[in-house]
């Protein structure tokens, strides 16, 4: 993604109009995860990011920007 994966992740997230402590119950995740994402400080992993891009793509969420989601991370978490 060219602004990188937090945007997209915020987007969806804002989107389905959940809080950051939702969106983490719905994928399984701590908040602390989602708000390191959001905040640019840690990407997804592979298989974080394939099941964030899952999770968009079943409740419809569209990337709105045209970037691609499917660049590879600089960072991620462990």
């Amino acid at each position: 993604m060219t602004e990188d994966m937090s945007q997209y992740i915020r987007q969806i997230r804002q989107q389905l109009g959940m809080t950051q402590e939702e969106f983490a119950h719905a994928l399984g995740i701590t908040v602390g995860t989602v708000n390191r994402w959001e905040n640019g400080r840690f990407r997804p992993s592979k298989l974080a990011k394939a099941t964030i891009l899952e999770f968009a793509r079943r409740h419809g969420v569209h990337l709105s920007d045209g970037s691609d989601p499917n660049r590879e991370p600089d960072k991620q978490i462990h």
